[in-house]
């Protein structure tokens, strides 16, 4: 098949153009007219991922974070575009699209963690669900470190019943979230925002992999179930950083 068949796929299970203003998704490296027979989909356009897409003779790799993010003024022979180009490899990217997108990033996060009733926050990419039975903040902190599978970073003592959630960078989305959850769910929380919740809502740092990665199955399924027969890999590598105690 033709990449162009998975780009439009992709672009309507989450639309290029939803996209924040200052994001790079669709199309990074390759050509809409070039061939396609085996696929790998990771989150991230790392050294590992480009030699397991090799390993496997993929010629497309699908990553969540852009392969090209910021302006590039050179192409080296060590950039990750370069690199993909070089080994025949043509990559699409979904950041934010599919952050916001039906069933993506944040509706696996809220699947993930067992809420229902899920609605998308006045933000339009957060999520808010309800937990089956409320729970005291420890307790909920062990829940999500379990269904995550990581160990997780809390504060607050407040018992949870509603909960928001944005997997990655989402602090900044806390404080629309106040008055609506009773906890929030995200993968990076700066200082800041941790003392600015302090008091208004429950607040769980999972790392930002943890709470993104499990849409790179997701993925696979969505490419699975419209063509059959390409072969689609999953790729999870995990965290990138080791914790010292």
């Amino acid at each position: 098949m033709l990449l162009k068949e998975i780009y439009d796929f992709l672009g309507a299970k989450a639309p290029y153009d939803t996209c924040e203003e200052w994001d790079n998704v669709g199309l990074m490296v390759g050509g809409y007219d070039l061939p396609v027979s085996r696929v790998l989909v990771a989150l991230d356009a790392t050294d590992g991922a480009l030699q397991a897409a090799k390993a496997i003779g993929a010629d497309l790799i699908i990553t969540h974070h852009p392969v090209i993010f910021h302006g590039m003024k050179q192409l080296t022979a060590d950039s990750m575009p370069y690199r993909l180009a070089a080994a025949g490899i043509s990559a699409i990217s979904a950041h934010t699209n599919l952050d916001k997108a039906v069933g993506g990033v944040n509706d696996v996060l809220a699947a993930r963690l067992g809420l229902t009733d899920v609605e998308t926050a006045a933000d339009g990419i957060s999520r808010i669900g309800t937990l089956p039975e409320e729970m005291t903040a420890t307790a909920f902190a062990a829940h999500a470190a379990a269904a995550l599978g990581t160990p997780v970073r809390a504060a607050g003592d407040k018992p949870v019943k509603k909960v928001a959630v944005c997997g990655g960078g989402g602090g900044g989305f806390i404080a629309a979230c106040i008055g609506l959850a009773d906890c929030f769910v995200t993968g990076e929380v700066k200082h800041h925002e941790w003392l600015y919740a302090a008091g208004r809502i429950n607040v769980i740092d999972g790392g930002h992999y943890s709470t993104e990665a499990p849409v790179v199955d997701t993925l696979c399924r969505w490419l699975t179930e419209e063509f059959p027969a390409l072969p689609v890999v999953p790729y999870h590598e995990g965290e990138s950083f080791s914790v010292v105690k």
